[in-house]
């Protein structure tokens, strides 16, 4: 009986095979390696966008409630007051401003902790200014000491600031060595007091109440935490011995502009404010609170203006470089006209804006 014959692939066939398997081979590591490199910049891109709706979302309840005052918008009867009621008053409003007069320095408020003048002279109590700023540099209060200085390598030189004063919505109780606001529901034009002490200047009920002030200044530094290089979004927050402590919001932030909405109370463009526009007379619009101009933060005549809103532009990068991309669009906004260069425009970045209304400008 035979044998039957057994055969094998022939050298053609075992090609024909190799040929079709290395196809197939290459085929699926080539839409691996796209679609993970699809996934990377995709993940960069949401990255990105996740952390400039962040910084917004950061800034826009702090805009929106600056000027809040307990029970007042108008903080112009404010004082500062020390010892139990009904305590020594030191200074009333006016006199609590940075008042930024080259000729003659801003007065210090007397009995205020030393902290509070860190980043300027009365830079904690200037009520009157519920939002402050400094156009393309790091520039705080007038008279502004070395302990306001910017994180690690210093600011980023071409960004703007922004400052906000307030009082927390919640109530506290009184501590002494933190600046608070006595607020009065029946005297809200009479009876908003601050206060370091720990001294109460009245009862403490449903209609008198102490709120903490809120006081904080942000800034792009040039360097993020533990990522030299790396720019970085950082705030310089009142704290509850009255100094200012510094720190992160959000690295990988390069750009921070502002210009602030102000009513001129020229409604109909004619150059002059309109009749019953300014109340009180106070030469501040206090009518409806439109916005009919926005100014950079060293607008000449910003503190005789009725700000009501603020419009902000962050620019957000990813934290590293990717391989064969190139940003090479233009950037133009605010004042800023920007098109990345050399090595920059290895980086991911977006840019976001948001004009966000003041709840709390004093408007009738």
């Amino acid at each position: 009986m035979k044998a039957r014959a057994q055969r094998g692939l022939s050298l053609i066939e075992l090609m024909v095979a190799l040929a079709i398997g290395s196809i197939l081979i290459v085929g699926a590591v080539y839409v691996f390696s796209r679609g993970r490199s699809t996934y990377a910049v995709n993940e960069s891109v949401a990255r990105v966008q996740e952390n400039g709706r962040y910084v917004l979302s950061v800034l826009e309840p702090d805009v929106e409630l600056a000027g809040y005052y307990g029970f007042t918008n108008s903080p112009d009867t404010v004082r500062f007051v020390s010892g139990a009621s009904p305590g020594i008053v030191y200074a009333v409003a006016p006199q609590m401003r940075q008042r930024p007069v080259p000729a003659a320095p801003p007065n210090a408020v007397a009995n205020l902790p030393a902290g509070a003048h860190d980043c300027g002279t009365n830079f904690a109590v200037d009520v009157l200014t519920p939002v402050q700023g400094s156009n393309d540099s790091f520039a705080m209060g007038p008279g502004a000491g070395a302990s306001c200085a910017p994180y690690g390598a210093g600011a980023v030189a071409t960004a703007d600031t922004l400052t906000i004063r307030r009082v927390e919505t919640n109530t506290a109780a009184p501590a002494n060595g933190r600046l608070q606001l006595y607020a009065s529901r029946l005297r809200s034009r009479s009876a908003q007091q601050l206060f370091v002490d720990g001294n109460a200047p009245g009862p403490i009920d449903a209609d008198n109440e102490i709120h903490n002030l809120v006081v904080r200044a942000y800034y792009l530094a040039r360097d993020a935490v533990d990522r030299p290089g790396l720019p970085s979004l950082r705030v310089k927050s009142l704290t509850n011995d009255a100094q200012f402590e510094d720190t992160e919001v959000m690295p990988g932030v390069e750009d921070l502009q502002v210009q602030f909405g102000i009513d001129t109370g020229d409604y109909d463009n004619d150059g002059v404010v309109d009749p019953g526009a300014d109340v009180n007379g106070d030469g501040i619009p206090e009518s409806d609170g439109r916005a009919t101009r926005y100014v950079n933060p060293d607008f000449p005549s910003l503190n005789l203006a009725q700000v009501v809103a603020v419009r902000i532009w962050v620019r957000v990068r990813a934290d590293r470089p990717e391989p064969g991309f190139l940003d090479t669009r233009r950037y133009e906004y605010a004042d800023v006209d920007y098109t990345p260069a050399g090595n920059e425009r290895q980086f991911r970045r977006v840019l976001m804006s948001r004009t966000i209304s003041l709840r709390n400008a004093r408007t009738l």
